[in-house]
């Protein structure tokens, strides 16, 4: 039988045209504290052939959500991106894996259905779909990280992120004088928190605790925070978990115990756990009946630090060292708690990714995209050489 050519060249010109219009995906994952100017930048159009449709689910500002998509175009062919911000060591872990992650589905599906723009409820199971992952954002190093051996391609530092400490709000007594960390009062604070007057100076606060409420182990801010301190990244703390204001209880009823080597597993959701604990029942301190109130102490990325200091949570900062955070202070060696970020591209990815990748880092100290939370590192005037060394000029 004989095929008409002019059909067959039709035929194999429409598949052409159908295959270069398929739709490509880069699927991203990682730090929560370094998102904001990552996510600023794509949303500008960095890596595309124009700015993007965009969507942000899990909170009320864009920079601050957990889950993103933009979808337009790189070299002509559709091109949709997906980022969850899941901490920056699951997103080192998944880019040396083959770990699923969720993600949005496309615009359009789910019900409801994805739509562009700020939503901030968290998408239900129908918005989501699950992916391996092609690009991981980090805030610290393979040689840091519990991946050191990873196949992954390590690009950077590109950025620097700084933390600080927030103390949740509440009315008990001579709280107000519980201003700052040390390294020591970290390490007390890991091992399982002590009384209020350890960290005021006043020997009669001897009522209520002061608490670490931290990150799960998937978190660079954990590492880079229990590095830094001197508590060690590979040791296991003794944190506590809040929920609705009150201590969440990992024991039995008969035998509560508050204390978890896990956490929060966003900034964001650490952040908004700081609600008034002033009302919080704690039987650790009381054994005998409970005391009520104490102080949660929680490390945060800027951005989420924002979060928690805003109305309905209301936390405080805390100094570190004696030292207030400040740009200024970060750029000048004054304040150490910070890390460099870094982006890491599976092994063997398609040059798109590659590419892509390449731009947001280029791209990502641009001072048109930083959100304020993250400093440029042309502006910095000390370097260093990981979490466990000082920063030094």
């Amino acid at each position: 039988m004989k095929i008409n050519s002019t059909l067959l060249a039709a035929a194999l010109g429409l598949a052409s045209v159908s295959l270069a219009s398929a739709t490509q995906y880069i699927y991203i994952t990682g730090s929560t504290s370094g998102r904001g100017t990552f996510v600023n930048e794509l949303a500008a159009g960095v890596g595309f052939d124009n700015p993007p449709t965009v969507a942000s689910y899990g909170a009320s500002t864009f920079i601050g959500a957990t889950y993103f998509e933009f979808s337009n175009t790189i070299s002509g062919t559709p091109t949709i991106v997906k980022y969850t911000a899941s901490g920056s060591e699951a997103g080192i872990a998944d880019v040396s894996g083959a770990i699923n992650e969720p993600f949005l589905a496309d615009f359009g599906n789910g019900t409801p259905a994805v739509v562009a723009g700020v939503n901030s409820g968290n998408p239900n199971a129908t918005q989501l779909i699950t992916n391996t992952v092609n690009i991981a954002l980090a805030d610290d190093a393979l040689i840091y990280s519990k991946n050191p051996g990873s196949s992954a391609v390590q690009t950077g530092p590109i950025i620097a992120i700084p933390y600080v400490f927030a103390k949740s709000t509440t009315t008990i007594a001579d709280q107000a004088a519980f201003t700052g960390i040390t390294d020591d009062n970290f390490k007390v604070l890991a091992s399982g928190g002590d009384y209020l007057g350890l960290f005021t100076g006043n020997p009669a606060d001897q009522n209520n605790y002061v608490y670490l409420a931290g990150r799960d182990n998937n978190a660079g801010a954990r590492v880079n925070v229990f590095d830094e301190t001197g508590w060690g990244s590979g040791k296991i703390p003794n944190q506590i978990e809040l929920a609705g204001g009150q201590l969440v209880n990992f024991g039995t009823a008969l035998s509560p115990n508050y204390y978890t080597a896990q956490g929060q597993s966003s900034g964001g959701a650490l952040a908004k756990s700081l609600t008034n604990t002033t009302a919080t029942v704690d039987y650790i301190s009381d054994p005998s009946g409970g005391t009520v109130g104490l102080v949660a102490v929680a490390y945060l990325g800027l951005a989420d630090d924002v979060t928690a200091e805003a109305a309905p949570y209301n936390a405080t900062r805390l100094t570190y060292d004696g030292v207030s955070y400040s740009i200024s202070n970060v750029e000048n060696g004054l304040y150490a708690l910070w890390a460099y970020e870094y982006i890491y591209s599976k092994a063997g990815s398609a040059s798109y990714i590659t590419t892509f990748e390449a731009a947001a880092a280029t791209n990502i100290g641009n001072p048109t995209y930083n959100d304020g939370y993250e400093i440029p590192l042309g502006d910095l005037n000390v370097i260093r050489t990981g979490p466990l060394s000082p920063p030094i000029e």
